[in-house]
């Protein structure tokens, strides 16, 4: 006890040192309210603190207001009571200012439990639950700000995860078109994991890029292409896994360079469905030399009248889209309708008009053919001027017979034959040799017999042998007996030197062909010799050696001609001299594209349009300058795609081979017109 009672005493003198003196400026008098006047004085004279005992501070901080409260609570409630009661609040704390207890009238512990009930410092009693409530809004607030940021992360993510896949499938179909090109243009792996077959093959089928044990990330590609209309096979699906040959349509910039009046491009154009003369007319205008006009075409006073205006190119195209700045192309006429450009008309497109894939299916300005042999050698010119030269050459590369007959040619060109007391028995002429001893049906799909066919050669007398050769009857001198002619040697040949060399136009030319050899002896008639190409039997041996080791046109590269193997029958139809029944020979010897079999190498050249068609060699003459067999330029639609579905990817290339170094000459991206083929569900 006594030491409590000496802590307190020593607190008050504390208290009273902290108090201000009496008349300090910042302390005033001021009656405790609710309390007596005469009360008021006898505190202040009986006060042992002195008459500023009950002096309100003013001007004092909330910390000594708490200090003061703390310090008093226990020992002096009464009059901590009495002094909290002078306190100025505000008005919300008006009613508990008359609660205060006057000194001597309650005791510590019921003042203890007012004040603990009496607002202070300017609280209200009203607003006891605002600060949970104002806690609750702001965890309210918070939990909808991180549900939204929760929700604009998984967005972000799952559109960064899309784009990813994406740019992935995207990256798969790269891969599709770049080992296309590989393929395609080394010959090893052409010939020995192609097969030398592009056109349908397992290895383009589900190519693994990206291999992962779950479905969904497993990433392949496949190349893609459109199945031959004119040859579909069973599968169905109107698509095969392979390339497109660019070979196989019309070149316009090739045609046009091969006649710069467009003569032949406007023939070959009109025979095209839905060509017309007037927009036949308008596309060679647009890309020849010259500003006239043709009839119904267009020139710079047409397109220079439209809105905008533009001029008329007047040079080869660069695009085929180019052929849409025409007058009269349509998007309708140049693709058809094949909206999505995947080559197959799908149920949900509307072929009513007819139209099919348009004339893209048949038009080109991408296909190129360089003149070089099958093993990529540069062939010889059969109409050099140096003919010890090219005597040699041929030497090399052909037959001795053949590389007779050809100088033999060029120094005394073909004989004209008539029908003499030497001539051919039959009345044929030479001309029919080949013809007649093979399959004379055109229109039959058959390759001819494989049965031996008795030698052709001229002969004396009624009948022909089969050695020694034959006597023909020629435009010269009397139009007599012709003179035996045996094995045609360098000897036979003569001078190169001499006279004035004639040209070859077509190889072709050779076939059913003979020479006159002059004799060098007075009274002597001239000598014959057949062209070993006469043989039924060897002309499927030296035909296409000729055709592949040989050419007729000088320069690196020959305008871009048609490859019959692969051309549509619309393409065909449109070349000048042929008739159906040829096309029908055509579409049936050729090999299918749907097929996974190696094609047979006498497919490497056109001689098999004599050998195996069956046509005219007239026939295939007059359609030299326009069709091949070979395929240089290749157009591949490569998917990208993951097996367990998500995102897809098309790219379309032109891939041009030539030297066994790649070119893409074309690219356009075809993911934004859709997936065009269902290739998820498997390989």
């Amino acid at each position: 006890m006594a030491r409590h009672l000496g802590q307190h005493a020593a607190r008050r003198r504390w208290g009273d040192a902290q108090r201000p003196a009496a008349g300090h400026r910042h302390c005033h008098r001021h009656p405790c309210p609710g309390r007596p006047a005469h009360e008021q004085r006898q505190s202040e004279t009986v006060s042992p603190r002195g008459r500023h005992s009950e002096c309100e501070w003013r001007n004092t901080t909330e910390h000594d207001d708490d200090f003061a409260l703390s310090l008093h609570m226990r020992y002096q409630p009464a009059m901590l009571c009495s002094r909290l009661s002078s306190v100025r609040r505000p008005p919300s704390a008006v009613r508990c200012q008359g609660e205060c207890p006057k000194r001597g009238q309650d005791s510590s512990k019921s003042c203890q439990r007012r004040l603990e009930s009496c607002p202070l410092f300017g609280q209200s009693p009203n607003r006891r639950g605002i600060v949970l409530l104002a806690v609750l809004f702001v965890l309210v607030v918070l939990s909808l700000a991180a549900y939204q940021f929760s929700h604009l992360m998984t967005s972000e993510a799952q559109a960064a995860s899309s784009y990813m896949r994406s740019a992935q499938a995207k990256s798969l179909a790269e891969s599709g078109v770049n080992q296309a090109a590989a393929l395609l243009s080394d010959a090893n792996a052409f010939s020995n994991v192609l097969n030398s077959n592009p056109f349908s093959n397992q290895i383009f089928q589900g190519g693994i890029v990206q291999p992962n044990d779950n479905p969904s990330l497993q990433g392949r590609f496949s190349i893609i292409a459109p199945v031959d209309p004119d040859n579909p096979g069973g599968s169905g699906q109107g698509y095969r896994y392979g390339v497109t040959d660019e070979t196989g349509k019309i070149n316009i910039n090739a045609l046009m360079l091969l006649d710069p009046s467009g003569t032949i491009l406007h023939n070959i154009l009109i025979g095209l469905p839905y060509m017309t003369e007037e927009i036949a007319n308008s596309i060679i205008d647009y890309i020849d030399a010259d500003t006239q006009p043709r009839s119904g075409g267009a020139e710079d006073e047409y397109y220079s009248s439209l809105s905008p205006p533009y001029h008329a190119k007047n040079a080869p195209l660069d695009s085929l889209d180019e052929l849409l700045l025409v007058k009269g192309v349509t998007p309708q006429l140049l693709y058809g309708s094949d909206v999505n450009r995947n080559g197959i008309i799908d149920p949900d497109e509307d072929d009513s008009s007819g139209l099919g894939l348009g004339w893209s299916a048949y038009l080109t300005v991408y296909s190129r053919e360089r003149n070089v042999d099958s093993q990529g050698n540069p062939r010889i010119y059969v109409n050099g001027s140096d003919l010890n030269s090219l005597y040699q050459q041929l030497g090399t590369a052909l037959s001795q017979d053949m590389a007779n007959y050809i100088l033999a040619y060029r120094l005394y060109g073909p004989a004209q034959t008539q029908q003499g007391t030497g001539g051919q028995t039959s009345g044929s002429s030479p001309s029919s040799n080949v013809n007649s001893n093979m399959n004379s049906n055109n229109a039959s799909p058959n390759p001819p017999s494989t049965t031996p066919v008795k030698s052709v050669t001229p002969s004396t007398g009624t009948g022909r042998t089969a050695a020694g050769g034959a006597g023909m009857a020629t435009g010269a001198a009397t139009g007599g007996g012709g003179g035996q002619g045996g094995a045609l040697t360098r000897n036979a040949l003569g001078d190169f030197s001499q006279g004035q060399p004639k040209r070859i136009a077509s190889l072709f030319e050779l076939i059913n062909s003979q020479v006159s050899i002059p004799s060098t002896t007075p009274n002597t008639p001239a000598t014959l010799y057949p062209s070993p190409l006469n043989d039924p039997s060897s002309l499927e041996t030296l035909l296409p050696q000729l055709l592949d080791k040989v050419t007729t046109v000088r320069g690196t590269e020959i305008p871009a001609r048609i490859n019959v193997a692969t051309a549509p029958s619309a393409v065909l139809a449109a070349l000048p001299g042929i008739a159906e029944t040829d096309i029908g020979s055509i579409l049936g010897i050729r090999p299918s594209q749907t097929s996974s079999d190696a094609p047979d190498t006498i497919f490497q050249t056109p001689a098999w349009l004599i050998t195996r068609a069956n046509l005219n060699p007239k026939t295939v003459q007059a359609l030299d300058p326009y069709v091949t067999s070979r395929s240089q330029v290749y157009r591949v639609q490569s998917v990208g795609y993951f097996d367990g579905g998500g995102p897809t990817a098309r790219i379309e290339a032109v891939i041009d081979t030539n030297g066994g170094r790649p070119r893409i000459i074309y690219w356009r991206d075809l993911t934004e017109l859709g997936k065009g083929f269902n290739l998820q569900n498997g390989p």
